[in-house]
């Protein structure tokens, strides 16, 4: 009796067991074969529940696809993904905890909520931990489509310049401009005015003494599109107080001022022109020499020896020593935060007081101060990301199926 009971549950482990083994397998089905990984159909299940989540909320009155199209497109979908993962890991593609978290806070700011409240957020779909998954994926991914398809796209100067002046173009990128306008019959008389405003005259005063056109000098603002061509490609390239002209025209004889300019891509900086002297300490000068020796360089240049010239002889800064110490035009924010206190309080042709930084003792002048419109740079910028973009996306499409094309694929879903 004994015997027979250890045959019935030796039995029913081994029907146990089969069951369970059975089960496993269903569970962990291959849907296809992707070069040399495989895409199970319990993460095709997975992708397609979220689908009808994603569906299901964004589109609550529209029917639902044919389950089979959308898996069809899910599992194309999957391999591809599988083949990019495969050459990330042969190019040895990374993603460190700390990038990860730097995305993912990046995300929920973008969501306008702080990370705790994302995660709450998140994770009344799913884990946490799936979406930190997927999201990794994700960067990983785009590691490897910049690394494929960015040598691919080029865009020419002529390019960019064609998109900007586009109808297209200028609805994506808005820029407007306030001109102001001087219209004149005769030729003698625009080369008189020419002649004013290269003597620096001011253009409202020759606008209100020598305009001949309509009484309203100054054009609203305006698009370029919205601009005669004889006009907008001549404004295009015209900064914040630039003018242009005499332009002519079957009216007359045209000047154009750009008063100012709106949009994201405008950028008018405030920039200054100065030199200075750095002296630096070393092995061979301590602090307080080199405290004494900017005090005398400093007394000697209020005695009348040139700035220059005690550049030259004296500075520790190698990129301005042989200019002597001109730093160029530039806005005060690209130094250190003690040389650009000093310079934004300094006045005009006045040396500074010795001061010192986090890269030694200075001393400086300031020669010039302008406003200076830097909008074409990032106009050009603005322009080149969305013909980049486009240009990627379409690149991207031919490179994933030249990928998979290469690649052994296997479909085993229905067989």
């Amino acid at each position: 009796m004994k015997y027979f009971f250890r045959i019935i549950s030796v039995s029913v482990a081994i029907t146990l067991s089969l069951y369970s083994y059975s089960e496993k397998v269903v569970l962990d089905k291959i849907a296809a074969i992707a070069g040399d990984g495989i895409v199970l159909e319990s993460e095709l299940n997975e992708q397609y529940d979220l689908y009808l989540i994603n569906f299901k909320n964004n589109n609550p009155d529209l029917a639902l696809p044919p389950e089979s199209l959308v898996k069809e497109q899910l599992l194309e979908r999957a391999i591809l993904i599988e083949l990019q993962l495969q050459r990330a890991k042969r190019a040895g593609v990374r993603i460190s905890d700390q990038e990860l978290a730097q995305s993912i806070a990046r995300i929920a700011s973008n969501n306008n909520t702080s990370l705790e409240d994302f995660i709450k957020k998140i994770e009344l779909e799913r884990s946490f931990e799936t979406f930190r998954r997927d999201i990794r994926q994700q960067l990983i991914l785009s590691r490897v489509q910049r690394g494929l398809v960015g040598p691919k796209v080029f865009i020419s100067d002529q390019e960019l310049l064609n998109f900007i002046a586009s109808t297209e173009g200028q609805n994506l990128i808005l820029v407007e401009y306030k001109i102001k306008e001087i219209l004149v019959n005769s030729e003698v008389t625009a080369n008189f005015i020419k002649e004013k405003i290269n003597k620096n005259i001011d253009f409202s005063s020759l606008s209100n003494e020598y305009n001949e056109g309509d009484k309203v000098t100054e054009i609203p603002w305006v698009k370029l599109g919205q601009l005669p061509s004889l006009f907008a490609d001549e404004v295009q390239e015209m900064t914040v107080g630039s003018i242009r002209g005499p332009i002519k025209s079957g009216a007359g004889y045209h000047f154009l001022k750009v008063e100012n300019k709106r949009g994201d891509t405008v950028r008018i900086e405030d920039q200054s022109l100065a030199r200075h002297i750095l002296i630096q300490t070393s092995e061979i000068r301590n602090k307080k020499q080199a405290t004494t020796l900017i005090n005398e360089i400093k007394d000697r240049i209020s005695k009348g020896e040139e700035f220059s010239v005690m550049a030259r002889l004296y500075s520790d800064d190698p990129g301005t020593k042989l200019d002597g110490g001109e730093l160029g035009w530039s806005i005060s924010d690209v130094f250190d935060p003690e040389f650009k206190r000093i310079l934004d309080a300094s006045e005009l042709n006045v040396v500074s007081e010795p001061f010192e930084s986090s890269f030694g003792f200075h001393i400086l002048e300031v020669l010039d101060r302008r406003k200076e419109d830097v909008s074409g740079e990032l106009l050009k910028n603005k322009a080149y990301q969305i013909i980049y973009e486009r240009k990627f996306e379409e690149q991207l499409d031919k490179t994933l199926q030249e990928l998979r094309a290469e690649a052994f694929v296997e479909i085993k879903l229905n067989s």
